[in-house]
């Protein structure tokens, strides 16, 4: 089995070395380079080509989100992985939406940290346990909400969609584009959302949506 090759950003050099050491005695594992810096990170893979990159969600100029949507922009091929202590549902919707592989905590155990490497250099995405559990417990506790609010103000499940889109701003044309609907589809199913929930403006609704956590601020 050929080595994977693996690179390391995180600002802070402490954490890098913790990490070489904790992979130090994986036979199939090397640590190519480390960096603290994203802009040494593109200045090394204009000629060098890893398997994968561990980066830390939180860098001193960038941030590891937007990182990964340069380097899946420019390198798709290259597997990415976040490490972060920051395990919340809206940085791990950010990372998957960003395109990276793998999310794992700090708090992860070296064994976990192992089986995420391995995982996802054969292709398959990889989330920490404790990523999952808080991405699962938010998403279900939604999801209900969103059931609630469905059964009682009797608001179907394109209106709640609609609703869902009108709060996070866009408009009627940028619902029916996306939706694939006309806009005066969109325009009608607005008329019985504002009736239904008894709305008078688009303020109200994001009100609305904020505070049954529809959407997030």
């Amino acid at each position: 089995m050929e080595k994977i090759k693996i690179v390391l950003v995180d600002d802070h050099k402490i954490f890098r070395d913790g990490i070489k050491s904790l992979l130090s005695d994986d036979s199939n594992i090397e640590i190519v380079a480390d960096f603290s810096t994203c802009q040494e990170l593109y200045d090394y893979l204009k000629s060098n080509n890893p398997d994968l990159i561990v980066l830390d969600i939180t860098l001193n100029e960038s941030s590891g989100i937007e990182v990964s949507k340069q380097l899946k922009q420019f390198y798709p091929h290259i597997k990415i992985m976040i490490l972060s202590m920051h395990t919340k549902e809206e940085f791990v919707m950010n990372a998957i939406k960003a395109g990276v592989q793998g999310y794992i905590s700090k708090d992860s155990s070296r064994e976990e940290f192992l089986d995420a490497i391995h995982s996802i250099y054969k292709g398959e995405d990889y989330f920490s346990k404790s990523v999952s559990e808080n991405f699962m417990k938010n998403f279900s506790r939604k999801f209900h909400f969103e059931q609630e609010i469905m059964a009682n103000k009797e608001l179907t499940k394109r209106e709640m969609e609609i609703l869902k889109l009108l709060a996070l701003g866009l408009s009627a044309k940028e619902i029916s584009e996306k939706l694939f609907i006309s806009i005066k589809t969109v325009d009608c199913h607005k008329s019985n959302i504002f009736q239904k929930l008894k709305l008078k403006n688009t303020a109200e609704l994001v009100h609305f949506a904020i505070k049954n956590k529809i959407i997030e601020i």
